[in-house]
């Protein structure tokens, strides 16, 4: 009975499934073994444990999360960002507790903040796809990026592309939700978000070279080889 009480305890706390087994196999020898059943007793306590803690685990995997096991903690640093202490931009800083969704503010106004979560993700997104579209689609069409826009349907899959990629970043984030949260393999926040970087970064230089330099696609060269 005492065995039963403290393996449901433990369960229901959240134990770990070598933690639970070390608790119960302690209790049973302090227990008396024997008066018990002996060996056979104590094995089928040991089972009934595993059993249960493996049906918490598995609970905790997947309601919390509809991607199990790529929910994970964001790093918290216990002291706030001083950089712009006393300086021209401090009214406009907040505290890294405000700006995180899971603990602070999640209105649409506080997340679409300059230093909030949703600019630097979105754009980030938007500067990969668009980035890559870019030069698939100069070497299908011979368009440089400004022609893709202006002459081509550049235009018309941007403006549907953009409220589809806004959405999708803010959703989980009015569920408190941090854009760092996730983790599959080497699809990590930090990879996306330098990712993200140096997309932004390689679209305006991709612009500046085709509108100044070459007054033409970058990779238009290709396009003409492939005789398209």
């Amino acid at each position: 009975m005492a065995s039963a009480m403290l393996s449901r305890s433990s369960v229901q706390a959240g134990v770990g499934l070598p933690s639970l087994a070390r608790s119960v196999s302690s209790h049973v020898l302090r227990a008396n073994v024997p008066a018990l059943g002996g060996l056979r007793m104590r094995n089928m306590v040991l089972k009934q444990a595993r059993r249960s803690a493996f049906v918490v685990s598995a609970k905790q995997d997947t309601d919390n999360t509809p991607l199990p096991g790529t929910k994970v903690e964001p790093e918290k640093k216990d002291d706030p960002l001083r950089v712009f202490d006393s300086s021209p931009v401090e009214k406009f800083y907040r505290p890294e507790n405000e700006r995180r969704p899971e603990d602070g503010n999640t209105s649409t106004s506080s997340l679409m903040k300059f230093d909030g979560p949703a600019p630097e993700t979105i754009n980030s997104r938007l500067a990969m796809l668009g980035i890559t579209w870019a030069f698939v689609a100069e070497i299908l069409t011979g368009q440089s990026v400004v022609e893709q826009v202006t002459e081509g349907r550049g235009l018309v899959w941007f403006l549907f592309v953009v409220p589809v990629f806004i959405a999708a970043s803010l959703i989980p984030m009015y569920n408190k939700e941090s854009p760092d949260s996730r983790r599959n393999g080497p699809f990590n926040a930090k990879a996306e978000r330098w990712n993200g970087r140096a997309a932004m970064l390689g679209l305006v230089a991709l612009l500046i070279t085709e509108n100044i330099y070459l007054k033409g696609p970058l990779l238009g060269f290709i396009h003409n080889s492939l005789n398209f």
